[in-house]
């Protein structure tokens, strides 16, 4: 068979050394045309060496760790064995990609488990070398941490983030690991189904922007009827006022007051905006009529499914479930049993169905918001319409779909922006943020809203531009839109209002406001300045590819994003001007847009 680079099914041959049970230290190997994986029978680690670059790369081995000899099975391009250590046995399997030469895949079987927390194997990989940077998914958007400093490093080597992979790179070599099976986020743990299924990439340049590329496409094939976001207007023009619109939550008296609210906005200069409502007061046509005859668009924040605790007051009580800390058949009988019918998606789906016709009727709306949606994933015990978390999760898809093609713009998330969700959704709400890092201590919508402009602190790591990246944009800024999250808007802290609206300008992602009469009157002109700033930006890529991310100068001060549409984004975070070949002096705090070279 005629040998190509990449992308090709490259099964080529397997190197195993002898199984005797006295050489402890036999290695057995797989070997394709870039890579070689071998797995010790010593300590159950896997190493694997990059042909192209005779790099090895290493894992971190957890003492108490060993594969029984006995139990190594081998095809030409797979390898099995048993595993003994913390949490084990463990059934472990290594198979070549059959379609890339630079990856392979893994699983992992826990006998008698259908789930885990997260597992102590198999290892993750070590840097080759000093230098290098964790490159982690959050909640939302990346981060880059120095693997030196890996105390400030919080849930390392865990897919509990909007992307389900991690990696690490020295910005040119890198590699990551991907999971590819069923995963259950929450608050305080995430549980992964049994058995786990992990892909291994290795990468010779283009650090963390060709990882998040990477998974871009793995996604896409995954999903081949996830359209873009300019390939959905045709058929819901709402999807539109996404690519450069501020996304506002209206806190007004009244409908009356919401409406001359949005009018004032609208004459001031705010040509193009999305008017939330959480239900603060009654709302009415009027309003929804109104604010569409403005050009902006009207949405409505719903919950067709509930919260957790509508069942429960324990606390975590789908990962106790998950994990058999708690009997099924107790936690059912101590449990309210109508909360079951709020947070049973399947369940819930024929009657949000009618709900849903009935607002767009009733209101016009063009818009919902599901806040939580995605989030609180649950196995539902009734007996009447038992299900379980992964057929939960199915039919909340099935929701935001439904909601979907009865032609409104449908968006989710409070902080969390899971891939999974992201065929059926057009927005994300809280996809700036970083909830790993941060979860902004205002209690909204019990009244706080109107802190906004205060002097509240936020942790400076969220907003670090040394080590914020925009991983989320770069796989998937042209399918899903994305947002700061309501309690952490873009004036939710006046101290760090201008760096926000740098990252909405450097990301091409929409702003956020509260807005009632007092907020509005007292600080109308920051907030129209801010506006006009990022729609001159986001007009031009609301809408496009993000091709790259790096920085122009050695603090990481001074970043750029290229875009498929032939733009460069140049930001400047810090206090000194930059000066460029060719261009003036990019003052502090500042952008420009210049055509990519």
């Amino acid at each position: 068979m005629r040998r190509m680079w990449c992308c090709a099914v490259l099964l080529v041959g397997l190197v195993a050394a002898p199984l005797s049970a006295a050489d402890e230290k036999a290695a057995v190997s797989l070997e394709s045309d870039l890579l070689r994986i071998s797995l010790a029978h010593e300590d159950a680690s896997l190493m694997v060496i990059d042909k192209r670059l005779d790099l090895a790369w290493r894992q971190e081995v957890m003492p108490g760790f060993r594969v029984v000899a006995s139990s190594v099975k081998q095809t030409p391009g797979s390898i099995s064995a048993e595993v003994t250590g913390k949490g084990g046995p463990y059934l472990l399997t290594l198979t070549l990609a059959p379609d890339c030469a630079h990856g392979f895949d893994v699983t992992l079987d826990i006998p008698g488990r259908k789930y885990t927390a997260p597992p102590s194997y198999p290892f993750p990989f070590a840097a080759p070398d000093d230098g290098w940077f964790y490159v982690q998914n959050t909640t939302g958007e990346g981060m880059l941490m120095p693997l030196a400093q890996a105390s400030e490093i919080k849930d390392a080597y865990q897919w509990n983030g909007g992307q389900p992979w991690w990696g690490i790179t020295d910005l040119e070599r890198a590699m990551s690991a991907r999971l590819d099976s069923f995963r259950s986020q929450a608050a305080r743990a995430t549980v992964y189904a049994v058995p786990m299924r992990i892909h291994y990439d290795f990468f010779t340049e283009s650090g963390y922007q060709r990882l998040a590329k990477e998974y871009r496409s793995y996604f896409l094939r995954s999903h081949p009827q996830t359209k873009k976001l300019a390939e959905r207007v045709p058929a819901r023009p709402a999807v539109a006022s996404l690519k450069d619109s501020v996304y506002i939550y209206l806190w007004g008296a009244s409908p009356a007051e919401d409406l001359q609210l949005v009018r004032e906005m609208k004459a001031a200069g705010v040509e193009r905006g999305i008017a939330v409502f959480y239900g603060r007061h009654e709302i009415d046509r009027a309003l929804f009529d109104g604010i569409k005859e403005l050009g902006w668009t009207a949405g409505m924040y719903k919950m067709p499914t509930g919260n957790l605790f509508q069942v429960s007051q324990r606390r975590g009580w789908p990962t106790d479930v998950l994990l058999g800390r708690v009997a099924p058949e107790r936690l059912l009988a101590q449990s309210n049993l109508a909360g079951w019918n709020r947070i049973c998606a399947k369940h819930l789906l024929p009657e949000w169905q009618e709900k849903a016709k009935d607002y767009i009727r009733d209101y016009g709306t063009q818009l919902f918001y599901f806040d939580t949606t995605v989030v609180q994933l649950a196995p539902c015990l009734h007996p009447d319409h038992p299900s379980t978390i992964e057929e939960n999760q199915q039919g909340r898809r099935e929701i935001m779909a439904a909601t979907r093609d009865l032609g409104m713009l449908v968006g989710s998330g409070e902080g969390n922006s899971p891939t999974w969700a992201l065929p059926e959704l057009d927005f994300f709400e809280g996809l700036m943020s970083i909830r790993t890092y941060i979860d902004t201590p205002l209690s909204v919508p019990g009244g706080d809203y109107a802190k906004d402009l205060g002097d509240s602190e936020q942790e400076h790591v969220s907003l670090d531009e040394s080590k914020r990246i925009p991983l989320y944009q770069l796989a998937f800024h042209d399918y899903v839109a994305g947002t700061w999250v309501w309690r952490d808007t873009n004036f939710q802290s006046a101290q760090f209002a201008w760096k926000k609206e740098l990252f909405n300008v450097l990301y091409g992602t929409m702003p956020m406001w509260h807005i009632d009469r007092q907020l509005w009157d007292l600080h109308k002109r920051d907030m129209l300045a801010s506006y006009q700033r990022i729609h001159s930006v986001r007009q031009r890529i609301g809408f496009a590819d993000m091709t790259d991310h790096g920085w122009l100068t050695p603090d990481r001060s001074v970043q750029f994003t290229d875009w498929d549409n032939g733009d460069r984004v140049i930001v400047n975070f810090g206090e000194q001007p930059f000066a460029s070949d060719g261009h003036k002096p990019l003052p502090g705090r500042s952008f420009m847009v210049e055509r990519a070279k």
